[in-house]
């Protein structure tokens, strides 16, 4: 086969454009990597705990 044939040239046309289309999701991929890194974290970091609403009182007795 040589690059003159049409089908050559058709299927490395092809080929480009699917490497294209990863390249770009390669890059979309890598975006939300790197955004998610840099986001602050969802769950509170270790640190003093509030206070608590104190003793309990005793129950009612009759």
């Amino acid at each position: 086969m040589s690059i003159e044939n049409p089908n050559v040239l058709e299927r490395i046309k092809r080929i480009e454009k699917k490497l294209e289309n990863l390249e770009n999701r390669i890059s979309y991929i890598e975006s939300i990597i790197d955004r998610e890194h840099h986001r602050p974290p969802l769950r509170p970091q270790p640190g003093p705990s509030p206070p608590g609403p104190g003793p309990r009182p005793e129950p009612f007795r009759f």
